[in-house]
């Protein structure tokens, strides 16, 4: 535990990344936290742009995930669009199939969260936080 931070050096590192259960919007506050602490806080503003290039990288994956499976669960209605007839009473297979892959970009969404806000939880508790990666990228001194 770094004992040398104050309490809203680990707030508003915290803030950063646990914004991220506001989903497009966490990006922006990671942005604001760097842009607004990069003279005052080299600890918040690397928290900062850390959960803010996370989130942006979360955001663009979720998007596509999102967009596959669209693309994907439509094909199931091919069979349907083709023998209408067939399929009065059920869908296909394929169809549950289809729905049931939701799962994979839910997923996807669930554990990204969880481990911003994790990275939230770190900062607060005053620890240096690095996401898998990522954090390697990111310079530690802004000055």
């Amino acid at each position: 535990m770094n004992e040398k931070l104050t309490t809203d050096e680990k707030l508003i590192a915290a803030i950063a990344h646990g914004s991220i259960v506001a989903n497009g919007l966490g990006i922006l506050v990671g942005v604001v936290v760097f842009l607004t602490q990069r003279e005052k806080s080299p600890y918040a503003a690397r928290q900062g742009i850390q959960a803010a290039i996370f989130q942006l990288l979360g955001f663009i994956a979720m998007i596509a995930l999102w967009i596959i499976w669209g693309f994907f669960y439509a094909l199931t209605f091919i069979p349907i669009i083709q023998n209408p007839d067939l399929y009065q009473d059920a869908p296909p297979p394929i169809f549950w199939v289809g729905l049931a892959s939701m799962v994979i970009p839910l997923a996807f969404m669930v554990i990204w969260g969880l481990y911003g806000l994790w990275g939230a939880l770190q900062c607060w508790r005053g620890r240096d936080f690095n996401y898998i990666l990522l954090g390697k990228l990111i310079p530690t001194n802004w000055t």
